[in-house]
């Protein structure tokens, strides 16, 4: 049963193709189209520069949505109404929020954001830590969207020298410790 509800959450995060230009009753829309409330992030470390490379993807409209309920802020991601530069500092504010890392219990350097991707109803967002000593225990702590869905799922992939863990994190749990 876990696993065939691990299988539907990543159908509901493959691109759905809607248009570029999303309107506010569009967003509404697009809302009721997704039922199930939930974001993917790999975090990755690059062996040859030492870097860890995150990835989130989230669905857009509520990205959107999050951020114009906590800034006041409407973004229009992807579409020609969007402010670039506005939509990145928000996204990154956002984001500096709800997505920390600690190796062996330390917390990471402060990670860049290298910039956002859109793909059909959802926006990759890629961060970078660089520089990252060897470590034993990387805790991930993601709260993304938990603030906006009560039902919100955050499911994190980690791969490190070869090693994948995975961690499902809620509302209720916040934060989880994979050791390599």
């Amino acid at each position: 049963m876990r696993f065939l509800r691990y299988i539907c959450l990543l159908l509901f995060m493959l691109p759905c193709g809607l248009c570029s230009e999303v309107s506010p009753v569009q967003t509404q829309i697009v809302s009721a189209l997704h039922p199930i409330h939930a974001s993917v992030t790999t975090v990755d470390l690059n062996p040859k520069t030492r870097s860890l490379e995150v990835a989130c993807k989230i669905f857009a409209d509520d990205l959107e949505e999050v951020i114009r309920i906590t800034t006041g802020v409407q973004l229009y991601i992807g579409s020609q109404k969007e402010n670039p530069a506005q939509t990145t500092a928000k996204i990154e504010e956002y984001l500096r929020k709800h997505f920390r890392a600690e190796a062996d219990g330390k917390p990471l350097s402060r990670w860049s954001f290298i910039g956002k991707e859109i793909e059909g109803d959802a926006v990759w967002c890629y961060l970078e830590v660089p520089n990252i000593s060897k470590f034993k225990a990387l805790t991930v702590s993601n709260t993304v969207l938990t603030d906006l869905h009560d039902d919100q799922t955050n499911l994190v992939n980690v791969n490190i020298n070869g090693q994948r863990k995975s961690a499902v994190l809620r509302k209720n749990k916040t934060s989880e410790t994979l050791d390599f």
